[in-house]
């Protein structure tokens, strides 16, 4: 099972999925190894499981592996196309500029005079990506909404291949009524897809209330990072890390979730807030819509007074009963699906 080289010291939402995936299929009596690497050996592996479509060149790289030492993969594809969803709005300052002016393949020739990044711009991931989607043995979207995205995107590959397999959560030990919730909470990796710099701008239009802002920086974000907390008021805080019993005790005292990201497969952060009981705000985009429905209130990510507005709304309203969303995103109800994906893979 294999992931993004920097998975170890920038985790997110696909690395609780891998993790939480490994455990399952490890419960079906499946041997599972976690690898980070771009070339390992796979001498005494049956079949690839990769994840993360949208950072393509490192998938690429694994997928390749694969296939020369004659391996059948899967891929879980934890994608959305970002140049479509994240506007350039959604960027600091200078790069916002940047990408309003300069081509796709100008930033990219820029990135890799720079030395950032892969020097590649849109086209090459494209068709990077179409690559890996071209030789899986089956793909795993996290929602029917982000399937119909794929194969709109990339024309041509086979409904049958595909196997919806939904996010999870860990069902949560409580869900305290009448507990005093204090602030507002935003968990998750900094950067313009998640859209902390708008939300903190929305909580000048709050100032009594507070903004904990947990996560750090995603990789080619530390500058973006930097603006969002110059943005920031005194009612902002912050925090690079925290573990999960404390995320959990954090979620149940919060007086909601909010993640206002231009787009989610959806956010794992959202799904255990909503668990504990905890109101959510959330972008109004498909895959979040997919799993949520009336149980969320919906900003306009590129609007920091809508985003304020919903707060205000989840503020005002009773907090929900997520026990029943609870029960039915369970991790083991979430991946059964998996289960008939592998069954049908070792049968060929």
């Amino acid at each position: 099972m294999q992931n993004r080289p920097d998975t170890p010291t920038h985790p997110g939402g696909d690395t609780v999925q891998m993790e939480e995936t490994a455990k399952f299929l490890r419960s079906l009596g499946h041997e599972v190894a976690l690898d980070y690497t771009l070339r390992p050996d796979l001498s005494n592996v049956d079949i690839v499981h990769l994840f993360n479509l949208t950072r393509p060149f490192e998938t690429l790289a694994q997928a390749r592996n694969a296939i020369a030492r004659g391996k059948p993969f899967v891929l879980s594809s934890v994608y959305w196309d970002l140049e479509s969803a994240v506007p350039a709005d959604a960027y600091e300052f200078p790069r916002n500029i940047l990408r309003k002016c300069l081509s796709d393949g100008t930033r990219a020739r820029l990135r890799g005079l720079l030395g950032r990044g892969y020097g590649q711009g849109a086209a090459a991931a494209r068709d990077a990506q179409a690559e890996i989607l071209r030789h899986a043995r089956m793909i795993l979207p996290n929602s029917v909404a982000e399937m119909e995205h794929i194969i709109e995107k990339f024309p041509g590959l086979p409904r049958e291949r595909f196997r919806v397999v939904m996010n999870g959560i860990n069902r949560p030990e409580t869900q305290p009524q009448g507990a005093e919730r204090k602030m507002f909470v935003c968990a998750g990796a900094i950067g313009p897809r998640k859209n902390q710099l708008h939300l903190v701008k929305a909580f000048r239009e709050l100032p009594g209330e507070t903004l904990l802002v947990i996560g750090q920086p995603s990789q080619g974000s530390e500058r973006y990072a930097a603006a969002m907390r110059g943005a920031a008021g005194g009612n902002v805080r912050f925090r690079e890390r925290v573990d999960h019993a404390e995320m959990s005790a954090i979620w149940r005292g919060a007086k909601a979730c909010v993640q206002p990201s231009y787009i989610e497969t959806p956010g794992l952060s959202a799904m255990e807030a909503l668990a504990a009981g905890t109101p959510i705000v959330v972008a109004d985009v498909p895959p979040v819509r997919e799993y949520f429905g009336d149980l969320a209130h919906y900003c306009e990510p590129g609007s920091p007074g809508s985003i304020a507005a919903a707060c205000r709304a989840a503020m005002a309203g009773p907090c929900p009963d997520g026990r029943a969303f609870a029960d039915r995103y369970e991790w083991t109800k979430a991946l059964a699906p998996l289960a008939d994906a592998y069954n049908e893979l070792t049968r060929s």
